[in-house]
C-alpha cells in the first residue's frame, strides 16, 4: 500500500513539475559583446553592434545607452531600443544612438543596457548589461 501511495505521489509530483516547466517565465537572455562605436554626423549619433543570447521564439526587448564625458565635464548621452523575435542562440543587433544634448566626441564612452524576454503573456524579470567601456571614433 505504501509503495502504491509513494508511486502515486511521485507521479503527481512529476506531472506538477512538468506543468510548472510549461508555465515558467521566459529565460532571461544575456549580453555577450559590444563593438566600438562609429561617430556619424559630427557626433550627433553613434552606430555599432552588440550581441545578445536569447531563447528561440521569445520576443526580446533590448534597451541600450551610451554615456560619455565631453568638454568641461559635460555629459553626452543617448539611447536605443530594439524589439525582435529570437531565432535562437545569439543575435547581433545594430545600435543607433542619437545624442540628446551634447555631441559625442572621439574617445572612451560607457555602453550599458537592459534585456528582457517574453513568451506568450509571461516576461522574465530582465537583466542589466554590465558597464562596458567602448571607444568612439569617426
Amino acid at each position: 500500500m505504501k509503495t502504491t501511495l509513494r508511486a502515486a505521489a511521485s507521479a503527481a509530483l512529476a506531472a506538477g513539475l512538468g506543468l510548472a516547466a510549461l508555465a515558467a517565465p521566459a529565460h532571461a537572455g544575456g549580453f555577450t559583446k559590444v563593438s566600438d562605436g562609429e561617430r556619424i554626423a559630427g557626433g550627433a549619433a553613434v552606430q555599432g553592434t552588440f550581441t545578445v543570447a536569447c531563447t528561440e521564439g521569445d520576443t526580446v526587448f533590448v534597451f541600450a545607452s551610451i554615456t560619455q564625458r565631453v568638454s568641461e565635464g559635460r555629459i553626452a548621452t543617448g539611447s536605443d531600443f530594439e524589439q525582435f523575435t529570437c531565432a535562437g542562440g545569439t543575435a547581433e543587433l545594430t545600435y543607433d544612438v542619437v545624442a540628446l544634448e551634447m555631441a559625442f566626441e572621439d574617445g572612451e564612452a560607457v555602453f550599458t543596457g537592459f534585456i528582457q524576454e517574453c513568451r506568450l503573456d509571461t516576461c522574465d524579470a530582465g537583466s542589466n548589461f554590465p558597464l562596458e567601456v567602448i571607444t568612439l571614433s569617426e
